[in-house]
C-alpha cells in the first residue's frame, strides 16, 4: 500500500454512479481510505460526478498513484524535543487537577 499525501494525483476504479475509471487529487487521508477531488473523468459520467459533488472516498488499496507531491522529511531533533516538552507540561498539570477534584468529592 502506498503512503498517500494531500495533493497526490491518483487513479480510482469505477464505483457507484460512475461507469468508468477516473482520476483525482487527494484532499484528505484517512486510516484505510482517501478522499479525492475528481478531476478527470469520462464525459458520460458527468451526472455521476455531479451527484458525488466532484468528490469521492475510496480505499487506499484500490487507488493507484499517478503523481506524488514532493515529500518532506521531518527532523528527528524537532520531533523528540517537542514530544518531551508537551508530555512534561501535561504530566505536571494533570495530576494536580485530578487529585484536587477527587479531594473535593
Amino acid at each position: 500500500m502506498a503512503d498517500f499525501e494531500i495533493g497526490d494525483l491518483v487513479k480510482a476504479k469505477k464505483f457507484g454512479p460512475m461507469d468508468h475509471d477516473f482520476t483525482g487529487i487527494v484532499e484528505k487521508v484517512y486510516n484505510n481510505s482517501i478522499m479525492i477531488s475528481i478531476q478527470d473523468f469520462d464525459p458520460s459520467d458527468k451526472n455521476g460526478v455531479n451527484e458525488l459533488n466532484s468528490r469521492a472516498v475510496i480505499r487506499q488499496s484500490e487507488a493507484k498513484m499517478i503523481k506524488a507531491v514532493p515529500r518532506t522529511e521531518k527532523a528527528d531533533d524537532e520531533d523528540e524535543d517537542g514530544d518531551e516538552e508537551s508530555s512534561k507540561s501535561s504530566a505536571d498539570s494533570k495530576p494536580t487537577k485530578k487529585s484536587s477534584k477527587k479531594a473535593d468529592k
